[in-house]
């Protein structure tokens, strides 16, 4: 929300993915600065040749483009229509923009009509020299894989219903389940059949990207819906908005060592756009490392995220496990007037200072502090477990959002190197 962005699945330095710290490179961010063409991020895996190319809503709306503040849907209903009409439309315009390169379709990735307009496609150096000179592209991206580390936790079996400390620390749980927004996870999935979870499993809304079904088998997404939305129901923990709908967006697909390419965690952001209202909320316990010291005004994360926000819809960032500048990582670097970014500190409210990252004054990004460390919630195949990390600091903010449907109270504040973070509170 604060003024102050290239793909870390924020996550615990325990059961998440680790983020690798960036080297900050002046020739990279001159180059951003100065050309359409953005700079690889250090510490991933460069997909070599594949980019990911942002059009401009002047030559190819974007649904969010066309559903404007004013003029936004009101039901899923007519937001159905008007995805499905402006993705007939832009669709058409994408395919002529593409065939005048002569970029074959079969080297097309994705295509984004929705947070954005533009695609992911295999690109010949001389193709991007081309597009690069088209005033219709607004940025192309290097496009790279994103690795979750195995990790620690302790996995139980069903138990008797609790109320974590970090559920506490965010002022106790509400009932969220009558209500008519929801929850978005884009992540892992969410354990579709998990007793303690209302999960919206239907078609088009849970949805995979990478193949099967929307259903997790790694648990770092079932275990962040958990803390957002666990049921009030007797069994395991409860939520920050006890029972709200959870809607799985699974971008990440091995059980084990799951990775993805940008392009796909930007098409999982994308389906959001496709289906939101206003009032739903969207938590991103993900991101990446930004090479520079500021957020690019281009990058197709801000893009997304902003263009979500801008049209009623809350999105809960995590802050990243890396212990550094949080100014420097996207999408947590990400200033919107609906969009939050999430620091973690302990039960006792002190900063987690081993791993959450930070911010260097009050200026931001970091809006607000949530319990991340040694959270206890909902898992996969019906279990529970404990997890640490900002990913698991986020998704109470992503509850407050949904249950008040406003920014969260302030809870009191934690001091941490001079600056204080406000404790996300219902």
């Amino acid at each position: 929300m604060k003024n102050i962005l290239f793909p870390v699945l924020a996550l615990s330095l325990w059961g998440s993915f680790v983020m690798v710290t960036p080297k900050e490179n002046p020739e990279s961010v001159r180059r951003f600065e100065d050309s359409k063409l953005l700079p690889a991020p250090e510490g991933h895996v460069l997909i070599k040749g594949q980019f990911i190319v942002q059009l401009s809503d002047k030559a190819v709306p974007s649904t969010k483009s066309v559903e404007s503040a004013a003029k936004r849907a009101q039901t899923r209903e007519e937001k159905q229509r008007t995805s499905e009409e402006n993705a007939k439309k832009s669709g058409q315009l994408i395919s002529a923009f593409t065939q005048k390169y002569n970029i074959q379709s079969v080297k097309i990735k994705q295509t984004y009509y929705h947070a954005f307009s533009g695609f992911a496609a295999e690109l010949s150096e001389e193709e991007v020299e081309a597009l690069k000179k088209d005033p219709n592209v607004v940025s192309i991206e290097p496009d790279v894989e994103i690795q979750l580390s195995p990790g620690r936790e302790l996995v139980e079996t069903p138990m008797a219903q609790s109320t974590p400390c970090g559920i506490t620390n965010a002022g106790g749980f509400a009932d969220g389940s009558t209500k008519g927004t929801w929850i978005w996870i884009v992540d892992t999935g969410i354990d579709l059949d998990h007793p303690d979870l209302n999960v919206q499993t239907t078609s088009p809304f849970a949805v995979s990207k990478v193949g099967g079904t929307a259903d997790d088998c790694n648990g770092h997404g079932t275990h962040c819906a958990g803390t957002a939305a666990a049921k009030n129901n007797g069994l395991g923990v409860v939520g920050v908005s006890a029972g709200a709908k959870v809607v799985p967006v699974k971008v990440f697909a091995s059980c084990t060592t799951p990775s993805s390419p940008s392009s796909t965690i930007i098409s999982g952001i994308d389906h959001v756009a496709a289906h939101d209202i206003a009032g739903d909320v969207v938590n991103l316990s993900l991101g990446g490392p930004f090479t520079g010291t500021n957020c690019s005004t281009s990058s197709v994360y801000r893009t997304s995220v902003t263009n979500l926000s801008n049209t009623g819809t809350w999105v809960a960032i995590a802050a990243g496990n890396s212990a550094m500048n949080a100014a420097n990582y996207q999408p947590a670097c990400v200033n919107a007037t609906k969009v939050v970014t999430v620091a973690s500190m302990a039960c006792n409210k002190t900063f987690a200072s081993s791993y959450s990252n930070f911010e260097t004054s009050a200026a931001g990004p970091i809006d607000y502090i949530a319990t991340g460390s040694s959270v206890l919630s909902t898992y996969k195949n019906g279990t529970y477990a404990t997890l640490t990390g900002t990913s698991m600091a986020t998704p109470h903010v992503a509850g407050i959002l949904h249950q008040r449907n406003a920014l969260p109270l302030n809870g009191g504040s934690v001091a941490f190197s001079g600056v204080n973070y406000i404790i996300a509170k219902k």
